[in-house]
């Protein structure tokens, strides 16, 4: 094959599904698909995708999505209670404000939440106990996704109708009355077919009046013809869940007694998700194709802010219908486009309730925080983006990704209570006026331009250097514009900003697979709450960092997986906040550990048995802004083993947090006290999956 043969055959590689493995020669290696929004070859792309397939998602056979993420460099999830969680992605755990809208979480490379309404927790809309595989980006994606694509992407990719076996379903019992069952049925005839994939968990939770019932239904249908191919997705979920809050005390996680306990009785946190979406490719003259994506969304959430006093409750939910165009187009044959365009309108709302007055705080607290109202809102949400990405081969070697995005956000914002901060009533509270103040109607509007250029080096056969420049951005979320407190009656924030510069090498052998980077971040504008309670967008973040992954297969038996992480997450700002505290210029950004990492030891001692002992480090961490309280890190222990039994059957058995350690999942130092959500100690889950 001649040189400009083997460019166009890359390139073909890079950009179109049917070529993703046709080159043996270039040992192209694991095919991801998030970063370009079709098949690609991992090795060769300038990104630093992490892809769990379907066979690790089997072996961790995950009761939490946090325990998928532990070994991948640069992340880590945190379970608070229940199915709750914070994320970390290249970044602190991100809570609070300025938390929202950090992360995009996709599902079949749609987001799952509108722009403007994001939870934190929203891992739970996602189907991660069936998932196909689930795809993660470190710092911002390319330029095919906007808004909330900040410090990464998470995807998670659903199961397509020709799965072989077709059939499958499993019983699963373990510690605290744990009781799931999973279920995909599937046909397929070659050129289409469907798969309904369904599964319902209960949870009798390790705290007091803790746990949860949750349950999940995907159905997809697939049809694949000579012009025009489509899918179609409808992914719902329930969860109805019984929370406990924070235990307080220096080190209270290290009390049996403490950790068991939950001193927010009653709290709960319940909500519905469904996605309905289409996709239609259609194959255009010259080998061109147009994507043509619309989908229907609908959000809704009731919880109980147990987290703050008098632990008010928060209603809401988002309708919310889009649609996703993109033409890829061939322009020769070592060069290709995208062109697209995205569009989103969601209408949503917002209350908060309080059932009854505060009498256990100060008197100031207590004054401020009334019973009834606090919020009653509607926001409309208008987002617009176009965009265009070009992928060359310059040769045989060297391979540029690079392109723009421009996405514009319009808020229409109505206040249902009257102005101000007076009671629901209208009278007015002590100490100045009540804690929650309510903006009048109003409309924002924030536009974003967002590059992003890679560029890779085939240094070798199976060795590839890489180098990315790019942005990421997010708008201010409603709840930072709309749900002021204080004396603040308008805020000017502006669109949080990230620039990420990052250098890795990635290479396979026969033996041998790895991933190491470095970058440099620089985000701006970053919101939070200083001394007068306003929400402002004057703080600056510094994040550098190495990250590395290893998988090294030492013989047919033994293979060892390692990931790892140092960064330095500080504040390149000085600030005075609430409750007396600072930021000092300098100093790590609160809940950013250091390091991170893991090392898998996997042992096969023949084709029907799969065993492996995982063990997770996470380094200590500052509990507040001043850096004076600290949360000392864990390491922990797991056991994953599967053995195929025959006809079909299959036995897995995982054992979590094997040592019996006591740690916290989250820490946190509040008001004068420390406080954590504890994890679990020993936990042991039994599997029987049949296959036919």
């Amino acid at each position: 094959m001649t040189s400009k043969g083997r460019a166009a055959l890359l390139l073909a590689a890079l950009l179109w599904p049917g070529f993703a493995q046709a080159d043996d020669t270039a040992n192209l290696g694991q095919v991801v698909v998030t970063d370009t929004g079709s098949p690609v070859s991992r090795l060769r792309t300038p990104d630093n995708t992490v892809r769990l397939d379907a066979g690790t998602l089997s072996l961790i056979g995950s009761t939490h999505p946090a325990q998928l993420f532990a070994s991948v460099p640069g992340a880590y999830v945190s379970i608070n209670g229940g199915q709750e969680s914070l994320i970390s992605l290249r970044s602190p755990l991100l809570t609070g404000v300025g938390a929202c809208g950090a992360f995009l979480l996709l599902e079949d490379g749609l987001p799952i939440q509108p722009a403007g309404f994001c939870d934190d927790n929203a891992l739970f809309w996602l189907d991660t106990e069936q998932a196909n595989a689930v795809e993660v980006i470190r710092g911002p994606g390319s330029v095919l996704y906007g808004g909330n694509a900040l410090h990464g992407i998470v995807n998670v990719f659903t199961l397509p109708p020709d799965l072989e076996p077709p059939e499958r379903v499993s019983l699963e019992h373990g510690s605290h009355d744990y009781t799931r069952v999973k279920a995909s049925l599937g046909y397929w005839d070659g050129t289409s077919g469907f798969r309904a994939s369904a599964n319902a968990a209960h949870d009798g939770g390790f705290r007091a009046d803790s746990g949860y019932d949750q349950q999940k239904l995907t159905l997809r249908y697939d049809g694949a013809g000579d012009v025009v191919s489509q899918e179609t997705l409808l992914a719902a979920t329930n969860l109805d869940q019984k929370t406990a809050g924070y235990i307080y005390g220096q080190n209270a996680y290290q009390d049996q007694s403490l950790r068991d306990s939950n001193p927010t009785p009653g709290a709960f946190r319940d909500t519905q998700s469904w996605l309905l979406a289409q996709r239609w490719q259609l194959s255009l003259a010259g080998g061109d194709e147009l994507d043509l994506n619309p989908y229907l969304r609908r959000n809704s959430m009731g919880f109980t802010e147990h987290y703050i006093p008098a632990e008010p409750i928060q209603s809401d939910a988002q309708n919310s219908v889009g649609a996703e165009l993109a033409l890829r187009s061939h322009l020769s044959e070592d060069t290709g486009v995208i062109y697209g365009l995205d569009t989103e309108y969601t209408h949503g709302w917002l209350t908060e309730f309080q059932a009854a007055p505060l009498t256990t705080s100060t008197p100031m607290q207590d004054a401020i925080r009334p019973e009834g109202l606090h919020y009653d809102y509607t926001a409309d949400s208008r987002t617009l983006a176009g965009y265009v990405n070009l992928m060359q081969q310059w040769s045989p070697s060297w391979l540029f990704n690079g392109g723009l995005r421009l996405e514009r956000v319009e808020y229409s914002y109505v206040n249902r209570m009257l102005t101000g901060d007076t009671r629901d009533d209208g009278t007015p509270c002590g100490f100045g006026g009540c804690l929650f103040n309510r903006p009048a109607d109003r409309q924002d509007e924030f536009v974003n331009l967002l590059p992003k250029f890679g560029l890779s080096w085939l240094a070798a056969p199976g060795q590839t250097f890489y180098a990315n420049i790019g942005r990421g951005a997010r708008a201010p979320q409603t709840q930072e514009l709309y749900e002021l407190q204080s004396q603040q009656t308008v805020t000017d924030l502006h669109s949080e900003t990230l620039d990420n510069f990052e250098f890795g090498w990635r290479g396979r052998t026969a033996s041998l697979d790895w991933d190491a980077d470095v970058y440099y971040m620089l985000k701006d504008h970053f919101i939070f709450r200083d001394a007068d309670g306003f929400n402002v967008s004057d703080g600056r973040t510094r994040h550098r960092g190495l990250e590395f992954s290893v998988d090294w297969t030492m013989d047919e038996h033994w293979s060892l997986l390692v990931a790892g992480t140092y960064a330095v997450h500080s504040y390149a700002f000085a600030a005075d906040l609430p409750q007396g505290a600072v930021i000092v210029y300098g100093d790590d950004v609160k809940y950013a550990p250091r390091s991170q990492g893991s090392f898998a030891l996997r042992w096969q001692p023949d084709g029907a048995t799969r065993l492996e002992f995982q063990y997770l480090h996470q380094g200590g961490y500052w509990l507040d802004e001043s850096n004076q309280h600290r949360y000392g890190g864990q390491d922990l222990v797991d056991f994953y083993g599967q053995r195929d039994l025959g006809d079909g059957y299959t036995l897995s058995l995982r054992l979590v947090n094997l040592m019996d350690t006591a740690y916290a999942e989250h820490a946190d130092y509040n008001l004068g006290r420390y406080r954590y959500f504890p994890g679990d100690g020993r936990e042991v889950f039994l599997e029987l999956a049949r296959e036919w």
